[in-house]
């Protein structure tokens, strides 16, 4: 199959009415480099391992989070990592994976102001398990790779007014795809790869309690390298369940 006409059957599959009633972004045509590896613009596909993998930098190596990875052009002033890579050619490869988020429930609604009172009535939301690492050198030259979550904490105050710090857990985030609104592909429009605090529009949300409240989680500062450091952003899809027999 010819790679436009790819990327089109994928798109239609995610959002079917958008794409009837308007024109959509150009998305970037996968290039297959190896057996099941293909390059998505600065993106890499790995249907081997179950894997997209792309440059990104760290952004924050302190201070309060209310994003995890965003565009040099998102809200910088509150995230931990950026990436120069388009978040509509991470989507794509994602759906190369077949991945699968909420985007045709949110698909036609103004993305949210994300303030106190939406976040007290926040939309639970769904999507495919995955997991994300970063690989870095560090100032020795040894190369590291790491679980994202362990650079992050939860800071929140106790009944007796002191500060109780919490590493964020271990384990999956959700793939939740964005969605189009008004020929905006709205991850791409405004540059949210993963955010901290529940985020419609992101491509990848936080599932751990407390994703619902910006003011608890923190970069972790003694884990995480300085600012500037490059890394290589990791995203592995949880394989689906065989169905029982």
């Amino acid at each position: 199959m010819p790679a436009r006409i790819a990327i089109a059957a994928v798109l239609l599959l995610a959002n079917p009415a958008s794409l009837r009633a308007q024109p959509q972004p150009e998305f970037s045509s996968p290039k297959e480099i190896a057996p099941g590896i293909f390059n998505v613009g600065t993106v890499r596909l790995d249907k081997n391992t179950s894997t997209v993998t792309f440059p990104a930098k760290v952004q924050m190596d302190d201070g309060l989070l209310e994003y995890l990875l965003v565009s040099p052009q998102g809200p910088v002033h509150e995230t931990l990592l950026t990436s120069e890579a388009a978040p509509q050619d991470v989507h794509m490869a994602m759906l190369l994976l077949g991945a699968r988020g909420m985007i045709q429930k949110q698909a036609g609604k103004e993305p949210p102001r994300i303030d106190a009172e939406y976040l007290a009535h926040a939309p639970k939301l769904t999507g495919d398990r995955i997991f994300l690492s970063v690989k870095w050198t560090d100032k020795s030259g040894k190369e590291q790779t790491s679980p994202v979550e362990r650079w992050i904490v939860r800071k929140f105050f106790t009944p007796k007014k002191t500060v109780k710090i919490m590493d964020a857990e271990d384990g999956p985030w959700l793939y939740t795809g964005s969605y189009f609104y008004e020929n905006r592909f709205i991850a791409q429009a405004d540059g949210t790869f993963a955010a901290m605090v529940t985020y419609p529009g992101a491509l990848i949300n936080n599932p751990r309690t407390g994703a619902n409240d910006d003011q608890i989680w923190f970069v972790k500062k003694e884990a995480v390298p300085p600012k500037g450091t490059p890394v290589e952003f990791s995203i592995k899809l949880e394989p689906a369940e065989k169905p029982a027999k």
